[in-house]
């Protein structure tokens, strides 16, 4: 058996975890050797878990309802970053209710498509009111966006920030609909890893619970650890961004609003109308031990 593991990672902030534990060494030091590639496509995360290529990493928290049927799912196993994900429009558009016949961009199977249905369902619109475009590639879909080839974009941080800085509108931070806080990025094991070495598991769980505490003392010194991922961006985008998406590996206390998204997943077609949410899709037992080893106070109510 190969014991390099592959870390799969979304594009976003709420990733900011599995960055310093792999750059600060944290991963090495609770004996796990991992491999970080760079991704600027979206789809990045689940293709990899999807191939094989990876076991553990973090996704989108949509990701494990919408594969949960399939051979060795993904499955919950502790919390990433919280939030940070916004649906941004041209300036002088001012709700999402206006977005009715115009052109919108999003990510499939994203949490950030999820919260483009449910802001528009607010103002008794769906997807057939205007025209989606699905983007994946990070870079393209921003000049989409600032060539005003698209008039809305659901975008996640730093590129929120980058976005607002340049005078986009927001529309929704999903605060105001699924409350706060709420996931964004959650570490996944997939069924058979989770099975057959769950000491591994543990292990990255140590370890991204060693970087929320980094984190939470030095948030802005913290950056230096993602900024290879966002090479085009200042300092000062990161900074604000990553404050936007606070880390948080304890997310038992916020279950329930992954499973709450399940009705718009129906909705948009990502998992099957007839089903009822799948009961595999987390498991917290590791990270309940590894909280109660290091004398972990649990999670904040919601």
């Amino acid at each position: 058996m190969d014991s390099r593991i592959t870390l799969t990672h979304g594009c976003s902030l709420s990733n900011l975890p599995l960055f310093v534990a792999e750059t600060a060494g944290l991963f090495e030091a609770e004996g796990l050797d991992v491999e970080v590639p760079r991704f600027t496509t979206l789809s990045s995360s689940s293709d990899i878990i999807a191939s094989g290529e990876s076991d553990l990493g973090t996704v989108a928290f949509t990701e494990p309802l919408i594969d949960a049927s399939r051979d060795n799912p993904p499955i919950i196993v502790g919390g990433s970053g919280l939030m940070g994900i916004t649906v941004m429009a041209q300036p002088g558009i001012t709700d999402a209710g206006q977005l009715k016949g115009r052109r919108a961009g999003t990510f499939r199977r994203d949490p950030l498509e999820v919260l483009l249905h449910d802001a528009l369902a607010v103002h008794g619109l769906g997807f057939g009111d205007l025209e989606i475009v699905y983007l994946d590639d990070i870079e393209g879909a921003l000049a989409d966006f600032e060539n005003r080839a698209i008039d809305a974009i659901t975008v996640a941080e730093p590129h929120a920030t980058r976005l607002a800085r340049s005078g986009a509108a927001l529309l929704s931070d999903g605060t105001e609909l699924w409350g706060d806080p709420f996931p964004d990025t959650v570490l996944v094991a997939t069924a058979e890893f989770l099975d057959s070495r769950p000491q591994d598991v543990a292990a990255a769980l140590r370890a991204m619970i060693r970087a929320e505490a980094m984190i939470a003392a030095d948030p802005d010194g913290m950056v230096d650890h993602a900024v290879r991922h966002y090479p085009d961006y200042d300092r000062s985008d990161l900074e604000a961004g990553a404050r936007r998406q606070p880390p948080c590996i304890d997310i038992r206390h916020l279950e329930h609003v992954i499973y709450d998204r399940w009705d718009s997943l129906q909705s948009l077609g990502l998992v099957p109308r007839s089903d009822r949410p799948p009961p595999n899709v987390v498991s917290f037992d590791l990270l309940a031990a590894e909280l109660e080893r290091v004398g972990h106070a649990g999670p904040n109510p919601a």
